[in-house]
């Protein structure tokens, strides 16, 4: 008779991260059930042999009737603020307010269960600036995008949760790419980058990671019970303008040749954002990609990947396989 699969429940399945660690926990032997507001499941799970569930987290008793049964957790739906602050408006709900209740909801929920949780951060709350051109910026960014004081309180609350005894596995991965992407177009270099809709560069530093390694350090963590501190997950560090080529070269698109300042860069699409958000239409690249990417032009060579046993791929290799797949979405 064969033993029970353990039970693994992930929130934002849909997501690029939590798809690839859904897909990372049913290869290694866990029963997978993937939950989100979508009534059917999203295309980037039609083919994994997971069990759906729909739903609001934010309804009354939904995080206990998903939890129930399931000794993990992966939450990859985090509050993921990006919507950028225009002058003199008030944002329509408070973020942190949401990130502190949803936060404890989850905390609590998980400890009802007696569950492990897998949390999936963001770099840029364990990256600070060091020059006063990076401290100029990183203000620049949080006066007009509360995505990075969000995630850093979510971290906040988390860590403290584990020193009173909850068993969580913290990631804070940097750009990931790769197959299963599903975000919203504007925030996807790779496709903007083929159709021809960026059309510069700045010398930028990146440090990118294929979401598959990803998924693999979060099982590695996992099996190796490395709760209750940020791991920093990165792989490739790279300039933007030989990022760019890269991609293009292997789309089989020119590369773009203007180059302009990371400043200069971040202010102009954030202005743009602005005037398109005057007359209530969508800017075609959402400044807020531009404000993560340009947050830091360093970042620490330091990575738990090594710590974890896992060698990354190549990134000529994980940039194939994303062209391969917003093509076949339909994204260029």
């Amino acid at each position: 008779m064969e033993p029970e699969k353990r039970k693994a429940l992930v929130i934002g399945a849909s997501g690029h991260i939590g798809n690839a660690i859904a897909r990372a926990l049913l290869s290694a032997g866990w029963e997978v059930s993937a939950c989100g507001r979508r009534k059917t499941p999203p295309l980037n799970l039609r083919d994994v042999p997971l069990t759906y569930l729909a739903g609001d987290v934010d309804a009354p008793g939904q995080l206990d009737r998903w939890f129930a049964g399931h000794e993990l957790v992966v939450d990859n739906a985090a509050p993921y603020p990006i919507d950028v602050v225009f002058p003199g408006l008030e944002p329509k709900h408070d973020p942190f307010a949401y990130a502190e209740a949803r936060t404890a909801r989850i905390i609590e929920a998980v400890r009802r269960q007696d569950a492990t949780l897998i949390y999936v951060g963001s770099f840029t709350s364990v990256v600070k600036p060091r020059t006063e051109g990076q401290r100029f910026r990183e203000k620049l960014i949080r006066w007009t995008l509360p995505y990075f004081e969000v995630k850093e309180l979510i971290e906040l609350r988390l860590l403290d949760a584990c020193r009173r005894g909850m068993r969580a596995v913290l990631l804070n991965p940097t750009y990931c790419l790769g197959p299963w992407d599903l975000h919203d177009r504007r925030m996807c270099t790779i496709p903007l980058l083929l159709s021809g809709e960026i059309p510069g560069h700045i010398s930028q530093m990146l440090n990118v990671i294929d979401v598959r390694d990803l998924a693999t350090a979060t099982i590695r963590a996992l099996e190796a019970e490395t709760y209750g501190r940020p791991l920093m997950i990165a792989a490739h560090n790279i300039y933007t303008q030989d990022f760019y080529s890269l991609i293009c070269d292997l789309g089989g698109v020119p590369p773009p040749r203007i180059a302009s300042s990371t400043t200069m860069a971040m202010t102009g699409s954030y202005l743009v954002e602005v005037a398109y958000g005057m007359f209530g239409r969508q800017t075609p690249i959402m400044s807020a990609g531009m404000m993560m990417a340009t947050a830091y032009d360093y970042l620490p060579q330091e990575s738990a990947l090594k710590e974890l046993g896992v060698d990354p791929r190549p990134l000529a290799d994980t940039i194939t396989d994303a062209i391969q797949w917003y093509r076949r979405i339909g994204y260029c």
